[in-house]
Formats: structure tokens, sequence, C-alpha cells
């Protein structure tokens, strides 16, 4: 709507859409360690398809950076709420107008030495594997920040890039 596409503008690249959802489960640890310099229950990071729904306990630990600076913010759970991340082929496909969102998994404030488990179900948003994501341009000479890419190959590319037990190439 903000980008004025229309309302069915994302039905074609979502009709053989690609999702996945996840059920995770942190289990309770001792506090020193995820606090520790350079430690998380999961590093700084985005997502790399069109968005995540996010469905959390209220357990805590959630920190979003969205402007990329460092800035984490705690995204306090909400009973009955989903979270929605933008992630890095929406900010391409927007050429930048909506950014991915930076996030992380870190101690929550909370008295005592251990940290409980925490649960949260992650909904990954990915667009049919065979989509091109071309960056949307708005204004006359406006540039495209990005060159257009498969969905299906980024997807692969980020996948092994992040599981570095995968090989490179087939």
């Amino acid at each position: 709507m903000a980008m004025d596409l229309g309302d069915n503008f994302f039905d074609a690249m979502t009709q053989k859409a690609d999702p996945q959802l996840r059920l995770l489960h942190y289990p309770a640890i001792e506090k020193k360690i995820v606090e520790q310099e350079g430690h998380a229950r999961i590093i700084p990071h985005t997502d790399f398809g069109l968005c995540t729904l996010l469905f959390q306990d209220s357990v805590g630990g959630l920190e979003v950076d969205p402007f990329h600076r460092n800035e984490f913010q705690p995204a306090v759970p909400v009973p009955g709420t989903v979270l929605i991340n933008i992630a890095d082929l929406m900010q391409r496909l927007t050429n930048d107008r909506c950014q991915s969102t930076m996030h992380r998994v870190v101690s929550p404030k909370m008295s005592g030495d251990m940290l409980p488990s925490r649960y949260s179900i992650p909904f990954f948003i990915h667009p049919d594997p065979e989509t091109i994501i071309d960056p949307i341009t708005k204004e006359d000479g406006e540039a495209k920040k990005y060159e257009p890419v498969n969905a299906g190959e980024w997807r692969t590319y980020n996948t092994r890039k992040n599981y570095t037990s995968l090989p490179a190439t087939n």
C-alpha cells in the first residue's frame, strides 16, 4: 500500500511460494554464558526471504536494530501478537524503501543465574523460486540499487553461506 503497487502485486510471486516454518527451542542456559562478549542465543542477522512472521513466547530476549546501526532495542513479547520482520528480498524489491530487520536473541532482563527455555515459531515467507526480484523504481531517473536476482538461487546462496557444511557449488 505504501508503494501504491495495488492489492494483487504479490500474487504472482507467491502463487508457488516456498515458505518455511520452524519450531525453535532455546534450552535453559546459564545467563553468564550468553552474556559473555561475542555470545548470544542467536547472533545478529537478517532473514533472506520477503518477510518473517514471528510468534514468540513470553521469555523475551529478542532485540531488533531496524536501521543497522548496532542500536538494538528489545522486541518485548506481547501476548496474542505476531512480529513481522522485513527480509532481504523485500529490501531489494523495494529498492531500500523497506529495510531488512537486523535482529538477535540475547539474555532478557531478568533476575537469577539461569535463563529459562525460550520458544519461538518463525514463518519465513519466500517467493516462488522462479521469481526474479527486480528492484522497483518509483521516480523518474531513480537508479536501481541492486541487480535483479532469481529468488531460488538467492535462497540457495544464503543457505549455503549460513550453513558452511554444505558444498559451495554443485
